[in-house]
């Protein structure tokens, strides 16, 4: 492990707490799991803006892991195998697009940990693990912007406002 490496990385969270040195991984990801619905982990560079790495929690479905390792980066996922299936999960993406994904972007916590301890020594992905582009996974938008949004609420009933 790279100590002086983790220790040029920096933790916040999109609630607002003031950024954080690094803990441990695990307490990292305890952290987003016992947070609201909404928070994102975003772990970057204590001086430049890349590499970067934000973590979700969804209960019942997993972790969600998106890599940017440059400013070049598309940003890529994790994924729990090498292939990405058909779109099931539904993803609120900030209250601007209901989507659906593929389960495999969703990862157990034991994939998730190990991808984070990779980047907090390298400040890359874990070449070992099975990542996709951005623009490489199938999803399906069910709605997106605020006319979308009504529009499918008054068929379907509202969304969680809180995501």
């Amino acid at each position: 492990m790279s100590v002086e490496k983790r220790n040029s990385f920096r933790v916040s969270f999109v609630t607002g707490e003031p950024e954080l040195r690094i803990a441990s991984v695990s307490v990292i990801l305890a952290r987003v799991q016992q947070g609201p619905v909404w928070d994102v982990a975003s772990i970057a560079s204590v001086d430049e803006p890349f590499p970067r790495l934000h973590i979700e929690w969804h209960v019942g479905n997993g972790m969600v892991i998106q890599c940017y390792e440059d400013e070049h980066s598309w940003s890529d996922f994790l994924l729990a195998g090498p292939r990405c299936g058909v779109p099931t999960v539904e993803i609120n993406l900030g209250g601007q697009a209901l989507e659906r994904w593929p389960q495999e972007l969703f990862v157990p916590e034991k994939l998730a940990h190990r991808a984070v301890e990779y980047f907090l020594n390298s400040g890359k992905e874990d070449p070992a693990l099975c990542w996709a582009r951005i623009d490489a996974f199938p999803r399906e938008t069910i709605w997106e912007g605020h006319k979308g949004r009504e529009a499918w609420e008054r068929t379907h009933g509202p969304t969680n406002r809180d995501v």
